[in-house]
């Protein structure tokens, strides 16, 4: 038996999903009765010249049809009292067959809880099968053998105990395949559940290793050489001193600002809502002028958050070490690629021909930058001092394809690898 289906057994573990479909399928089948009750009734009172008990046994089975789609309706996990139901449903059987000593709605009714039995229970429902095809078997062979029933008739009706059996295993076996299907739902939910945890907690971890870590390990390292240097050289000490001092408070900046950005990405703003948010925010803080011109891009989850680490982390080396007066963002796309520019106005520096020897040097930014755009299938160029002539400042430029759609092509944008500025 499917993990899921014990639901359906203890009333206390019930979830919704299965429970609520089985409810579901047997208010499908409890209208389906109701309906060809009814049809059968329309019929036979145009036959019958005394529909009388006819008409009383149809509102037998009506009231009672209606009583159960109402409970399934407001409560569903009453679905679970399955022998409850069987019984209600053999009980009003019996007490139609009393009153109209067989007929049409009598067949359509125990019919009907045949396939009640069958949702409900499964094929656990067998033996009420087995008593409902022996007992209409004895209301048929009652009914010819009073009636003076036509041969033709008589045969017809002999037929009609076997549908019982019939239609309970269908029954049955639409609740399986409900089960069945409820249960592979749920294993793709919680496969997608939990590559969702694990993909935040790989941000996270890759958030705190590019940005707290790093300058932890920078304070460490100070720190463990200040014993010494305190005794030998206390110029150097000193200096040391204001390296752990400065490097705290760049950590907790650090954490502030990460946990700052977990919290505040409005994930209901475009892409260039958010870009224009970080960047109002950073001007505030920094007191540095900023100008955007940001097309709104309809970009995955991944590209986005990425997207905005760069625009916040290229910002932030703009007030930390360019000595600039002025920043420029610009967002543009271009199919299924879109290209961020971040430029200051600042001094500039000489970029290497490979970002990854400022790990050398302590500077991290520019290397995680580059690392952020690569996992996205990204590209990142940096364009500083002489790279830019008389323009001066530092120009960062990114192309990554926006998330939406695989057809983008790294080695397409400019900066193809093997340049000294691109990463």
């Amino acid at each position: 038996m499917p993990p899921r289906s014990r639901e359906l057994i203890e009333p206390r573990r019930w979830v919704s999903g299965a429970t609520e479909s089985i409810a579901g399928l047997c208010q499908f089948v409890l209208l389906l009765r109701l309906g060809a009750t009814l049809m059968l009734v329309v019929a036979a009172v145009l036959i019958d010249p005394e529909p009388g008990r006819l008409l009383l046994g149809t509102l037998v089975a009506a009231g009672v049809t209606a009583v159960e789609l109402t409970v399934l309706v407001r409560r569903p996990v009453s679905v679970v009292h399955r022998w409850g139901f069987v019984t209600v449903e053999l009980a009003a059987g019996a007490a139609i067959v009393a009153l109209m000593q067989g007929g049409p709605v009598f067949f359509s009714f125990s019919c009907g809880s045949a396939a009640v039995a069958g949702v409900v229970a499964g094929a656990r429902a067998w033996p009420v099968w087995v008593a409902q095809t022996v007992a209409a078997y004895a209301v048929v062979a009652w009914i010819i053998r009073l009636d003076d029933v036509p041969a033709a008739l008589a045969v017809y009706l002999s037929g009609v105990p076997t549908l019982y059996v019939l239609t309970g295993l269908a029954a049955a076996t639409a609740r399986t395949a409900v089960l069945r299907h409820v249960h592979l739902a749920r294993s793709a939910l919680d496969a997608i559940e939990r590559s969702a945890v694990a993909a935040e907690r790989t941000r996270l971890a890759r958030e705190l290793h590019d940005s707290v870590e790093k300058t932890l390990r920078g304070i460490s390292l100070a720190a463990s050489t200040l014993p010494e240097a305190l005794a030998r050289r206390p110029q150097l000490a000193a200096g040391l001193a204001r390296t752990v001092a400065e490097g705290a408070r760049t950590a907790a900046d650090e954490a502030r600002e990460l946990l700052g950005m977990l919290r505040a990405d409005d994930l209901d703003a475009t892409l260039a809502q958010a870009m224009e948010n970080a960047c109002q925010d950073w001007s505030a803080r920094t007191g540095l002028p900023v100008s955007t011109d940001l097309t709104d891009v309809a970009a995955g989850l991944p590209v986005r958050h990425e997207v905005l680490r760069i625009v916040r982390e290229a910002l932030g080396n703009v007030h930390r070490h360019a000595r600039a007066s002025r920043a420029w963002v610009d967002l543009t796309v271009d199919g299924s690629r879109l290209r961020l520019t971040i430029r200051d106005d600042g001094q500039g520096f000489t970029v290497p021909g490979d970002l990854t020897d400022l790990s050398a040097d302590g500077h991290y930014g520019l290397v995680g930058m580059a690392e952020r755009a690569q996992q996205i299938g990204g590209r990142l160029r940096v364009w500083s001092g002489p790279d830019l002539g008389t323009v001066g400042g530092t120009q960062v430029v990114l192309w990554a394809p926006t998330g939406t759609s695989d057809a983008f092509d790294a080695s397409a944008v400019p900066g193809a690898p093997g340049d000294r500025a691109g990463a």
